[in-house]
């Protein structure tokens, strides 16, 4: 639309012309809604909980919550951060998104996130040094720790292994602390609790003497990052400033750190 080339403002006929515009595509976001997801979806800025069982259309009210409130002008779609726990489930959030009219929402996983950010300010952050590189699968490593213990663990007693030392880190729980906090939370490990403790602590050993990180490490390393330099949270909250997470009752202790953290 031209501007008045005395003021620089848009005559009064455009601006009314985008705020129709808007509505209309507000009220197409909210066609095909019932009540309650309607009621989710127009709720007033803030925090929002919604509660629904499986099947009901929860991802339905907040793909299209995001995609009213971005339509309607009320925020910018790359203020916002989207976070869901499987590379499938965001590429589904960010097709819906896109069709709703919200392209430009950021939707990715936990890790995806906090990877692309530690990746972004790395040479800030590590002195120019590179990020290091990144485990994919922890079975290989615990194998070796595991020998190191002085156990034999075969591929489904090392996968049972790394799955201890996968919770204990999402739980922010450190190697000495694994026998206590494992029989407090009634884990059935693989081997005494204080021989997984053993093997913990040689897996860390292990990927530092290599060099590399694990999915635990790279979200503590975001967590760092935000939480020990102030420039680094400024420049992301000035870039993320609405959060929508999906299924939020499995969020584990770590990753919602890291949400307090982006918060």
């Amino acid at each position: 639309m031209p501007r008045d080339s005395r003021t620089g403002r848009r005559p009064a006929a455009a601006a009314c012309h985008d705020a129709w515009v808007a509505v209309e595509a507000a009220e197409r976001v909210l066609a095909g809604l019932d009540p309650e997801q309607q009621r989710a979806v127009t709720a007033p800025a803030g925090p929002v909980c919604i509660l629904a069982g499986a099947g009901t259309g929860k991802t339905r009210a907040i793909t299209h919550r995001i995609a009213y409130r971005v339509v309607s002008g009320e925020i910018a779609a790359g203020h916002v951060l989207a976070v869901t726990f499987t590379a499938r489930a965001a590429a589904q959030l960010r097709e819906r998104l896109a069709q709703l009219g919200a392209s430009g929402v950021s939707a990715r996983t936990f890790h995806a996130a906090a990877l692309r950010q530690v990746r972004y300010f790395a040479p800030r952050l590590l002195g120019g040094r590179e990020l290091p590189e990144l485990v994919e699968s922890k079975t290989r490593l615990v194998t070796l720790a595991a020998a190191r213990a002085g156990l034999r663990a075969d591929r489904i007693a090392a996968r049972d292994l790394a799955s201890e030392i996968e919770w204990a880190k999402a739980n922010l729980v450190e190697p000495g602390e694994y026998p206590v906090a494992a029989a407090k939370a009634m884990r059935e490990a693989p081997y005494d609790p204080a021989k997984v403790a053993e093997v913990y602590i040689a897996y860390e050993e292990m990927k530092r003497a290599r060099g590399v990180i694990d999915f635990e490490d790279l979200l503590r390393a975001a967590v760092w990052a935000i939480e020990e330099h102030p420039d680094v949270a400024a420049q992301i909250r000035a870039q993320y400033r609405h959060f929508v997470v999906d299924e939020y009752q499995d969020v584990n202790p770590l990753q919602h750190r890291l949400l307090d953290a982006w918060l």
